[in-house]
C-alpha cells in the first residue's frame, strides 16, 4: 500500500483551506478536504503522474486535484510526501517551498 504522509507545511495549508471556505459553508470545507484526500491517495499509487516541477525545487512535482488545489509533493518507494497544498490562482513562486 502506497503512503501519503504530508509536512507541516501542507497540513497548515490544508487547515487554512477549510478555515477559509467553512466561513461560508462547512459542509463545503469539509468535502473539499475530503477530495484532496481522495486524490492524494490515488496519486500516491501512481506518483509519477505528476508534473516535475525543478524549476521550484528540485524534486518537487505537482498535480491538480479535483478542487482548486493543487498538490506538491515528494515521491518516494513508500508512497509521497506532500510537501504543499497551494490554491491554483496563486502566484507560486520558490519562496512558498523554503521552509518544508
Amino acid at each position: 500500500m502506497s503512503l501519503v504522509r504530508l509536512t507541516q507545511s501542507a497540513q497548515t495549508d490544508l487547515l487554512e483551506a477549510w478555515t477559509y471556505i467553512a466561513e461560508a459553508n462547512m459542509d463545503a470545507a469539509d468535502g473539499v478536504l475530503d477530495a484532496i484526500e481522495r486524490d492524494a491517495t490515488l496519486l500516491a499509487t501512481q506518483p509519477m503522474m505528476g508534473r516535475a516541477r525543478n524549476e521550484l525545487v528540485r524534486g518537487i512535482r505537482s498535480w491538480p486535484t479535483s478542487t482548486p488545489y493543487i498538490l506538491f509533493y515528494e515521491a518516494d518507494l513508500q508512497g509521497i510526501v506532500i510537501v504543499r497544498v497551494l490554491h491554483h490562482a496563486r502566484d507560486i513562486q520558490t519562496t512558498d517551498f523554503l521552509s518544508h
